[in-house]
């Protein structure tokens, strides 16, 4: 091979290698979206309480991520007359807090209604607090079951 051949074989090489050829390189480094690393953080479930009309109350949440979530609710031992129930939610990510939305009935015992959670994002990966939105609610509490 004559050295001007193999200047521009070189040259060649060199500018595929830079611009990849036209293909994407597997394992890129990338920037790290927060809303996907909160919302991988958020999933598994949640056990507390919230008050409503009915008084206080057990609450048991399972978030699945994406976006979908489980409310399931329960009597306490200071308010033993609340049935027991169930519903589907979808959730999503704001700037300063977790949005959770009803969607439908799994198991509704006589009269009850759904409510909507509004949870404040913290650093915190194990206690989430925030409001219950629905007639004569107020506040949640929930902490992470590590089990």
């Amino acid at each position: 091979m004559r050295m001007r051949e193999f200047v521009y074989a070189a040259g060649l090489f060199v500018v595929a290698t830079m611009l990849g050829c036209g293909r994407s390189i597997e394992g890129t480094a990338t920037a790290t979206d927060p809303d996907a690393t909160n919302a991988k953080a958020l999933g598994g479930t949640w056990t507390g309480s919230y008050t409503c009309a009915q008084g206080a109350t057990g609450l048991t949440l399972t978030v699945r991520s994406p976006d979908r979530a489980e409310f399931e609710f329960y009597p306490l031992p200071e308010n033993p007359t609340v049935p027991n129930g169930r519903f589907a939610m979808q959730w999503h990510i704001e700037p300063t807090r977790f949005v959770f939305r009803q969607t439908s009935w799994i198991d509704r015992p006589g009269s009850y209604r759904m409510v909507d959670l509004v949870a404040d994002r913290t650093d915190s990966t194990t206690i989430l607090t925030g409001t219950v939105t629905g007639e004569g609610c107020t506040t949640f509490w929930l902490s992470r079951d590590l089990t």
